[in-house]
């Protein structure tokens, strides 16, 4: 976003290059076309398909995960409009820095129009709590209308958050769990 305005959108791709989705995104529930912030706004998040709009393409597809991905790449938007998917957000990349902590920035993409991803800020110290956390949100995703294959564990503190930095391969920032 800038000045307010979506101006592009693409796949995460091969990390450093995606594809341009922005014809297929516009017609995408939980993204705005337009947001009343003037700064330049990234914003990082997921296509999903919830269970319930996936049952009339069930016969067809394997999965709602392969099924979001693929539709939100097709080359005919008006195709792509009929999948009824959604956009969840978790993170926003650039922009919003006044807020200090991650949990605010994403409830604040929230009050733009975004649908935010389920998140806990839990004060983790020792292993019984990261434990104690993974319960608590394996709990809680099979109530979600849409497959969740793990978790993500990130830093709340933005300034911390990003002095981890990244390598070529991998992302010290955060750390992700998938299901067994």
């Amino acid at each position: 976003y800038e000045n307010g305005l979506l101006i592009s959108a693409e796949t995460r791709g091969n990390g450093e290059i995606g594809e341009d989705i922005l014809q297929n995104i516009v017609r995408v529930k939980g993204v705005p076309i337009e947001i009343p912030f003037k700064d330049k706004v990234v914003v990082d998040g997921e296509v999903i398909c919830t269970y319930e709009d996936f049952e009339d393409f069930s016969s067809t597809y394997k999965n709602p995960r392969n099924f979001a991905s693929g539709s939100i790449r097709l080359l005919d938007s008006r195709a792509s409009a009929q999948r009824r998917l959604t956009f969840v957000a978790w993170d926003c990349i650039t922009g919003l820095d006044e807020y200090k902590n991650l949990s605010q920035k994403i409830i604040h993409l929230d009050s733009l129009g975004f649908i935010i991803v389920p998140f806990l800020v839990l004060p983790i110290n020792n292993s019984d709590k990261i434990n104690h956390a993974i319960s608590l949100i394996k709990g809680m995703a099979k109530d979600f209308s849409y497959p969740i294959d793990g978790i993500v564990f990130k830093y709340n503190n933005c300034e911390y958050y990003q002095s981890l930095g990244a390598t070529e391969h991998h992302d010290n920032r955060m750390l992700a769990l998938k299901w067994s």
